[in-house]
């Protein structure tokens, strides 16, 4: 009586699914900016605002692992794919360390090359371990419908 009745298909979803997922990128990067706002132009330590990365963190990461396993619709990588990607990343984190803080001392070497070494090696191994799975669950529910 006071409110139209809305008929949903499958094109009402997809759009509702689309806007969501776009709300949930931009509350990201908005919460990203205030995270840098935080440290770098108020100055505030990075112990104060811990909680704040961790929800951030949080929220990325299950996003994107969610989409990779229950929608199949982020690209798998190949070797090679993988291989640059780890490239890219450790040699993007140790090249701005290296420009902004020196060459780091050898005894050191757990608290500067190991992070940026080993992180992105397990981000880029989870990504992939996360499509591949993501990818045999689609086509299980595929075969599946078709029997």
């Amino acid at each position: 009586m006071f409110f139209q009745q809305i008929k949903v298909d499958e094109r009402t979803r997809s759009n509702t699914r689309y806007a969501a997922a776009i709300w949930l990128g931009v509350t990201q990067i908005l919460l990203a900016a205030v995270i840098f706002y935080r440290l770098y132009a108020l100055g505030q330590v990075d112990e104060e605002i811990r909680d704040f990365q961790a929800v951030l963190a949080i929220s990325i990461f299950g996003y994107l692992a969610l989409q990779l396993f229950l929608g199949g619709v982020m690209p798998i990588p190949t070797w090679r794919g993988v291989v640059l990607t780890y490239l890219i990343l450790s040699g993007s984190i140790v090249s701005g360390c290296l420009a902004f803080y020196g060459w780091p001392q050898l005894e050191d070497w757990a608290n500067t090359w190991l992070p940026a070494l080993l992180g992105p090696a397990i981000i880029v191994a989870a990504y992939t371990l996360v499509a591949k799975l993501g990818q045999r669950r689609i086509e299980r529910q595929i075969e599946d419908m078709s029997d």
